[in-house]
């Protein structure tokens, strides 16, 4: 599974796009707690002294929330941005960071008993490179946890809109975060089986609401941004509050009662590595 937008590059280094700033509350009442949620859920049976790592853990919120909930596990974290690895280690979390391309990890065979990763998959050019180098650094018998955007899922939103001129989400969500595969569920758990990762468990996130909630989003940074008079620009802000406000709580409450594959561009997905 290899992207055709091989001219396309993203600065990771911006620090204005960095992800996994603070710590996460698995308590809370937002879409980051349903993740952590259930990536705790997927890790609640890890034994002390278990060796776990981040692929792609950005300034190492998820990592640093897993340390502080279960100190006796030995967390490591990597990515990509320079920048992001220095505010990981800056932390001083009891986290292990080093800087490393997904699909070429400075990590021995067989070197962690769980591996996991949020939000990385969209991003490369190669995923099944990075999904074989996932498998070569888990042990048999690992257990691999991801949440993955599934932004080709036909049936949602996001795929009715993939040709759209008018509310092109695939093409602003490329050009301001670097979302480069519109990948499906199907596609990712066939690559995962055949790198020798058995689906334990799948749900699903970001139904219909979280879909209407992006698309305000991303229409109203793609008007701030372009050429238009201020007041078409504060137009564009007004009408995007209004449509995000109610739709940020509600995508909370359709994705803490719903885990169904239906319409949702959000996979929270676990396999072990035979």
């Amino acid at each position: 599974m290899q992207s055709t937008e091989t001219t396309f590059q993203f600065d990771y280094e911006n620090e204005a796009i960095i992800e996994g700033r603070g710590i996460g509350n698995p308590d809370a009442r937002d879409l980051g707690a349903i993740r952590l949620r259930r990536f705790l859920a997927a890790f609640a049976a890890l034994p002390s002294g278990t060796k776990v790592m981040e692929l792609g853990c950005g300034a190492g919120r998820q990592c640093r929330t897993l340390k502080k909930l279960r100190p006796e596990l030995e967390v490591h974290g990597c990515d990509l941005s320079h920048r992001a690895i220095a505010e990981a280690v800056s932390a001083a979390d009891g986290v292990e960071y080093r800087i490393s391309d997904a699909a070429q990890l400075p990590y021995p065979d067989a070197d962690f008993e769980a591996v996991m990763l949020f939000d990385v998959l969209e991003h490369v050019p190669d995923v099944g490179s990075v999904v074989s180098e996932i498998a070569r650094v888990l042990k048999p018998g690992g257990l691999f946890h991801a949440f993955i955007p599934i932004e080709g899922q036909p049936g949602t939103l996001f795929y009715r809109l993939r040709n759209s001129r008018l509310l092109p989400i695939a093409r602003w969500k490329k050009e301001r975060i670097g979302h480069i595969q519109q990948l499906t569920d199907t596609e990712i758990i066939a690559l995962f089986a055949a790198n020798g990762l058995t689906l334990v468990d799948k749900s699903y996130s970001f139904h219909l609401m979280g879909q209407i909630l992006d698309i305000a989003d991303y229409w109203q940074r793609d008007w701030q941004s372009g050429n238009r008079p201020v007041w078409q620009k504060k137009f564009a802000k007004v009408v995007a509050k209004a449509i995000m406000y109610p739709t940020w709580r509600l995508t909370y409450l359709e994705d803490n009662r719903r885990a169904a594959s239906n319409r949702a561009t959000g996979l929270h997905l676990t396999c072990r590595k035979r």
